[in-house]
């Protein structure tokens, strides 16, 4: 953005003036009656308008496309995009698996009543909330913005996780102890391939 406020800069300081006045046109083959000083100035202002409002359109349209990218995703996984949700999602997420993990206690003393708060609150921290902070997170991790969600690894490790959430949460749900415990134990594997798809840290090092 500064680059195009110096180019209108020199614009409207030298290349007006030198196109207005050019010896190329004008004195060589019809000599031009004296005229006043206020009609010189006229044409020269109207040059002078006319370069400032190309300028200002192109400055307006970089700035439009900046605004587009950024809201689409950006061009890099390294974008101001991905930072953002980083901003925003990282820590949700990492509330989340804290929350996950600390029902490992529940799950293997067979005490599935301990795992009710953490699948029907809606709080930070509990399934609800970082199962939308998950998946978002995971979605901006994107090298172009028409890049399809469901094909980026990132998603699929986080789809793939959430998918044997929910086949515990089936077990839960039937009171199924064993179910339970299988599911949670897979799921803890497929945990940890995730938070490395989103540069977070592992289980371990997150508990």
């Amino acid at each position: 953005m500064h680059f195009f406020i110096l180019v209108a800069f020199w614009a409207l300081r030298y290349l007006v003036p030198v196109v207005a006045f050019s010896p190329h046109e004008g004195i060589k083959k019809s000599p031009l009656p004296m005229t006043s000083h206020s009609e010189v100035v006229e044409p020269l202002d109207s040059s002078r308008r006319k370069v400032l409002q190309i300028l200002t359109a192109s400055v307006a349209f970089q700035g439009l496309n900046f605004d587009v990218a950024h809201a689409s995703g950006g061009a890099t996984a390294g974008g101001a995009y991905l930072l953002s949700a980083k901003q925003r999602y990282n820590q949700r997420v990492k509330a989340g698996v804290q929350g996950f993990v600390d029902l490992q206690r529940n799950v293997v003393s067979g005490n599935l009543e301990g795992l009710t708060v953490y699948f029907t609150s809606e709080e930070v921290g509990s399934w609800k909330d970082v199962s939308v902070a998950g998946y978002l997170l995971a979605n901006a991790f994107r090298r172009s913005s028409t890049t399809p969600p469901d094909s980026l690894p990132s998603v699929k490790k986080w789809k793939a996780f959430a998918a044997e959430v929910d086949n515990l949460q089936k077990s839960f749900k039937k009171k199924d102890v064993k179910g339970v415990k299988a599911s949670y134990d897979k799921a803890l594997g497929l945990l940890n391939d995730y938070l490395d798809a989103v540069e977070l840290p592992s289980i371990l090092e997150i508990n």
